[in-house]
């Protein structure tokens, strides 16, 4: 409180151990000091009587002071700080200054008390600095763990330096023995100097040689330089340095096979920085990412021994099995034939035993060259026993027989010679065919294997898997009559599933899905169908039936003054490349003088890339007949811009599985973002499918979807039920959120206790807000609301606070992130804090007002970066 009389100074004031002092509020000059002052500054009391307040502070801090003395509240106790003063040895520290005024000599003056808070500002500088180092240590151990390509990890090891680290540069530099030189292959943060770039010496007395990074890699030991300025052998660089704020580097050799091999270099921003703890834990890092380098050589080697054949040279059992498997899967996609080929040789056994495993040896890798020779097949040669060699190459039809005689008699033809003597060999083959007799890599293996079994057990040179032919072929040839029946004798029903506008709420659109009533086994859905029908070529009838019955359908209800709107039919690739379509969509208009604008064609990304070329052309002329085009599961194949805009498409569809957990689960909501941005950047609608809670349609909103369907609104209904639908008027209800400038709290607590304490706590504040008894209900909320500020309890049932966090963190950002726990959590905070996925971390249990307060700073801080933003 001012004092409205001259306050005599008490002997307290002289002998308190805190320094003290009185100064004049206009001239700033110093009218009293305490002993403690004298002993801390270094001036004696004359000196201080003959100065201001300004000449014990940098001058970098002056236009704060008096900022802070103009805006500064008289009559009331004032804390500010922590400041920085200048002693009279020019030594700076760090002080908290409490403070009020009064009227001292008859002046307004103020009393000021300066606390020295040095040791413990530094201590928090070093805290700071050491959790970025532990956040770049563990960034880097968690890329190690899941990355398997050196590039890649230097890459990552350069960002997480920069990036969790602050260091201004982080780069890698790779060693070339040959010529002893070095190359920056990875680097993050401000660009390395153009000298480094492009690479330099590790040869001692040579230019460069004295560089820190020079030196690490030379003397094969971590190189410290704590101030670029003052250090000799930068100083061709240290103007650059300086410019781009790199006062200290460190280097750190890393090592493969007790040779060094790369280089990291990191540039910190403030002198001194690597100190004997930064200097630890840094010689750890490049420990970790040296035994992360040696395990990829490692791997390397028993990579190769693993999947491939030391005698031979040749892919092994094992590899075979999955080149086998990408091989069966890339066939599928283009929809062709392929087969498998294994081959026994004949009479090996008694050859290697006649005459030697010399002589065995040489002919198994005599026979590898000679077969390997042959041309080029879809999965390469193996060798997947001990005289067991297989293939597998596309076929045009079921016969190989020109596939064995190219491959596998030709080349065994010939005698192999071996010391001077000449050796014929035969072989046994078995054949499986794709996708008669297996759809997948292990069928069709097992299946081959079985036809070489019936080879070698009947003498024949080679046999199919015929028994799996005949079943087969009988299967689909009954099916294929089912079919046809279902055809002719009405069993298949279309439903119609509506598709609602984003921004009315109304249906806008529906989606015509085929389904088979079956007399024996009921309804029947498409997927337990429709891929047969594929196979067998029945889709192009069934697919006829649709569009016709889908026009039909439409011209009735617009007989009847139905609103009716636009259908959706589905296409497969044989309907767009194997029929008539134009004919068939033109016919069916016509003959139901229906207009175009009330039919919509679907297609899947898979059914246009397999001929984009001719699928392009298609697309285009049936746009020209007026309807509309919807790409279909977008997201799921090829999902790119470059092909996109290739094709005349209106509408593009996400795929229900990115639909599913796009509220909790940041990879979907990110792909389904992405998805919408892409679309609309092509001028396209987009469609989502199966949504299914409120959630869902919240978040979709919000990005800017511009359709939905699925369950949240309606099943796929009968069409007399959605003829209800549309005679009703139908409208989604969407949902209203609150207003951005609304402030909103999210409270988390499985406890109902501990939410109501919580709610108590902020009663009296101005927020909005909600609560959620797990991180799953808050998702949720966070998906229908505007929050800001988020307070968690850490110790969850199924989801931890801290998990919780890590993921809201993807999927709202902006978000301002508060944790309570106990100590005992305190490993799983600390990982979250160093993520950036927690903001503040308070202990249980909380002060209440303290609490109040962090919840303001929070609001406080949110608001301060959406105002930069």
């Amino acid at each position: 409180m001012a004092q409205q009389k001259d306050t005599p100074l008490p002997d307290l004031f002289q002998a308190h151990p805190v320094p003290m002092w009185i100064y004049d509020l206009h001239t700033l000059r110093f009218l009293a000091v305490n002993d403690a002052a004298i002993a801390q500054y270094g001036y004696s009391e004359a000196e201080f009587l003959n100065m201001t307040i300004e000449n014990i502070r940098p001058e970098k801090e002056l236009l704060k002071l008096h900022e802070n003395l103009h805006n500064a509240a008289g009559g009331e106790l004032e804390k500010s700080g922590p400041w920085q003063h200048r002693k009279k040895d020019g030594t700076l520290i760090d002080v908290e200054i409490s403070s009020h005024t009064l009227t001292f000599g008859g002046r307004p003056c103020k009393f000021v008390l300066a606390q020295d808070v040095t040791t413990r500002v530094h201590a928090e500088i070093k805290i700071i600095r050491l959790s970025r180092i532990y956040a770049v240590l563990s960034g880097i151990n968690s890329a190690i763990v899941r990355i398997r390509d050196q590039q890649e990890l230097f890459e990552e090891a350069c960002r997480i330096a920069a990036m969790e680290g602050a260091f201004v540069t982080a780069y890698i530099a790779a060693i070339d023995p040959d010529a002893l030189g070095c190359r920056i292959v990875a680097w993050a943060g401000k660009a390395p100097a153009l000298a480094e770039q492009s690479g330099f010496t590790v040869q001692a007395g040579a230019f460069q040689s004295d560089w820190p990074p020079s030196r690490a890699v030379r003397e094969r030991r971590p190189v410290v330089c704590n101030d670029i300025q003052t250090d000799a052998s930068l100083v061709s660089l240290g103007t650059d340095f300086a410019r781009q704020g790199k006062h200290a580097v460190a280097a750190f050799p890393l090592f493969v096979d007790q040779r060094v091999v790369a280089v990291l270099v990191l540039f910190a921003a403030a002198a001194d920085y690597f100190d004997d703890a930064e200097f630890k834990l840094l010689s750890e890092l490049a420990g970790d990412l040296s035994f992360a380098l040696q395990y990829f050589k490692q791997e390397e080697r028993l990579q190769h021994l693993a999947y491939f054949d030391s005698l031979t040279g040749l892919p092994n059992r094992s590899l075979f099995h999955d080149r086998l498997a990408n091989f069966v899967a890339q066939v599928k996609h283009e929809n062709a034939m392929m087969c498998v080929v294994l081959m026994d040789l004949e009479r090996f056994k008694q050859l290697n035993d006649v005459f030697g495993r010399h002589t065995g040896d040489r002919l198994l890798q005599m026979v590898a060259q000679r077969l390997s020779g042959a041309p080029e097949v879809g999965c390469g040669l193996a060798r997947i026993g001990a005289d067991m060699f297989g293939f597998a190459t596309r076929l045009t039809d079921l016969d190989a027989v020109e596939v064995l005689d190219t491959h596998v008699f030709g080349p065994l033809a010939a005698p192999f010679k071996i010391d001077e003597r000449d050796f014929r060999i035969g072989a046994r083959v078995g054949v499986a065919v794709y996708p008669v007799d297996g759809e997948d890599a292990e069928t069709l293996f097992r299946h081959a294997e079985s036809a070489l079994k019936h080879a070698k057990s009947t003498g024949e040179r080679y046999a199919y898997y015929t028994s799996e032919i005949n079943a087969r072929i009988t299967h689909k040839l009954e099916l294929e009559e089912h079919l046809r029946e279902a055809l002719a004798q009405g069993q298949f029903v279309l439903h119609y599933q509506p598709r609602v506008d984003l921004r009315s709420g109304q249906i806008v659109a529906a989606e015509a899905l085929i389904r088979w009533k079956h007399p024996h086994n009921g309804l029947v859905l498409p997927a337990e169908f429709i891929p047969l029908a594929e196979e067998t070529g029945l889709i192009v009838p069934i697919g006829k039936w649709v569009i016709d019955s889908v026009c039909a359908q439409q011209a009735a209800w617009l007989a009847r003054d139905v609103s009716a709107v636009p259908i959706a039919v589905n296409l497969s690739a044989v309907q767009l490349m194997k029929s008539p379509l134009q004919e068939v969509l033109s016919e069916a208009l016509a003959r139901h003088r229906l207009a175009p604008n009330y039919l919509e064609l679907e297609l899947t990304e898979s059914v246009v890339m397999a001929s984009p070329d001719e699928a392009a052309a298609t697309l285009r002329a049936l746009r020209k007949l007026g309807l509309r085009l919807s790409l279909d599961d977008f997201g799921t194949g090829y999902s790119s811009l470059a092909y996109l805009k290739r094709f005349p498409f209106n509408f593009v569809k996400i795929d229900r599985a990115f639909i599913t957990d796009i509220t909790r689960n940041p990879e979907d909501a990110a792909i389904a973002t992405a998805i919408i941005a892409m679309a609309h950047s092509l001028n396209l609608r987009v469609v989502a499918e199966g949504v299914a809670t409120e959630g869902q349609l919240a978040y979709l909103l919000a990005r800017g979807c511009d359709e939905i369907q699925g369950f949240y609104f309606s099943h796929a209904v009968e069409a007399d039920e959605f003829e209800a639908l549309l005679h009703a008027d139908r409208h989604l209800a969407l949902p209203t959120p609150a207003p951005d400038a609304q402030r909103t709290l999210l409270l988390v607590d499985y406890e109902p206790k501990m939410l109501a304490a919580l709610r108590r706590v902020v009663r009296h504040d101005a927020y909005r807000v909600l609560t959620a008894s797990s991180g799953e209900e808050a998702l949720e909320l966070l998906a229908l609301n505007p929050v800001q500020v988020i307070v968690c309890d850490q110790r969850m049932p199924v989801m931890s606070g801290a998990e919780f966090f890590n993921v809201v963190k993807q999927l709202y950002p902006d978000t301002m992130r508060i944790i309570l726990s106990s100590f005992v959590d305190l490993e799983a905070i600390t990982d979250s804090v160093n993520r950036g996925a927690v903001y503040k971390f308070l202990t249980k249990p909380w002060d209440d007002e303290l609490l109040r307060g962090h919840i303001r700073d929070a609001f406080r801080h949110y608001r301060a970066h959406a105002s930069i933003d």
